[in-house]
This record gives C-alpha cells, structure tokens and sequence, in this order.
C-alpha cells in the first residue's frame, strides 16, 4: 500500500538480520553519490554461513582453475553450493522490484515445511541485493508524495501518476545505471562489480518492472 523508501528498506533487512542471524548476513558494499548504503543481504542455512569465507575462498578457486587438479575440482563441485544473485531496482521509479526483495527475504527465513526454500537453503546461498539505485528511488519517492491526495487515485493522469523530470530511473547523476556494466563509470556499479567479484555467482538475475499498461 504504500512505497518503502531506502532507510526504511534497510531498517527492514536489520529487523530480518536481528530475527535470524545464524542465516543471515548484512553487508555494506557501497555507497551512493548521495550517500546511502547500498546492501547485500546474504541467506544460507545456519552450517553454511558459519563457514562463509571458507566457502567464499572455494568459489574463488573454482573461478579460475588455473593450477587446480582435476581431484580438487571434484571435491570443489561437491563441496561448494550454488550462489544466486537476486538484484533489485537499478532504475528507482520501478518500485515494485525493492518491496519484493524484502517478501522474497522474509518468505525464504520465515517459510515453514518447504521443499524448495529447504533445497534453496541447503544447496545454495542466496544474495539479495535489495536495491541498486536508492538515491532514484529516494528521488522517485519524494515526487510521488508530492502528487499524492488523501485517497489514492487510480486515475492514469492523476498527479501520483504523473512522474515530473527528472523521474526516479536514473541515479544522482542522472546515469542509466542499466547502461553502467562495461564503463563502471558510476559509484554504485563499481562497489557492486567488486563485491560480485568476491562471490563469483552462478545465477543472476536482474529484477525489473514493466509499466501499469504493458502486459
């Protein structure tokens, strides 16, 4: 019902972290120009996370098997799990794709009986990074207020849905952060190529958001 904003998106994750910290991991990786964290938020079932920079160090190896046997390679693939990587919300007016990280990261800790959660946390580890662009969204955020009534109006032309230049996709510097991979011109993409750079994942997946009128 109503868009949760950076700090409050954190403030969530902490509560998560807090409720289950033998799972969970927070971790700072970057800040934005504006100066907003940007997170990882990491889950695993409790015997992996408390062997992680084991684990980390496995990845590594197996990222570059230059000097690897082909006995340790075996053992490597048996031993260390799948990553997924789950990014949410490189343009910040896509606002959807933020409040779903925290029902994805709730549903994975909280789910009772299982079998997929109980696959995912005992073959994999899950990093969640909940929100790539916080000063978009931030700005996105502040312009919707302006243009919200006391009640919600579904209305297309409505104010609420009429997002003022220069909107929410971009970040402080107005940069497409989508357009960012090869240049790393930009402070959020450098911190998150470094801290994937640690992880080496498997899977990953760019989490975006069509608009109200495309199917």
């Amino acid at each position: 019902e109503v868009i949760t904003p950076p700090d409050e998106i954190a403030t969530y994750l902490r509560a998560l972290n807090q409720a289950a910290p033998d799972r969970t991991r927070l971790v700072e990786y970057a800040r934005s120009w504006e100066g907003r964290p940007l997170w990882l938020f990491i889950i695993g079932s409790a015997e992996r996370m408390a062997h992680l920079e084991q684990v980390k160090a496995g990845l590594r190896r197996l990222a570059d098997p230059r000097g690897l046997s082909a006995a340790d390679a075996d053992r490597l693939l048996g031993e260390v799990p799948v990553v997924t990587w789950l990014m949410h919300g490189v343009h910040g007016n896509e606002i959807s794709s933020s409040d779903a990280a925290l029902a994805e990261a709730y549903h994975l800790l909280a789910a009772q009986g299982d079998a997929d959660v109980q696959t995912i946390l005992r073959e994999s580890i899950v990093v969640i990074d909940p929100m790539q662009n916080p000063d978009g969204r931030a700005r996105f955020v502040f312009q919707n207020l302006l243009g919200r009534a006391a009640e919600p109006d579904p209305n297309p032309v409505s104010a609420e849905h009429d997002e003022p230049w220069p909107g929410g996709r971009s970040n402080h510097y107005l940069f497409d952060m989508n357009r960012d991979w090869f240049a790393q011109s930009q402070l959020e993409t450098k911190g998150r190529i470094k801290a994937m750079l640690e992880w080496y994942p498997h899977v990953v997946v760019d989490l975006h958001e069509m608009g109200g009128d495309s199917s």
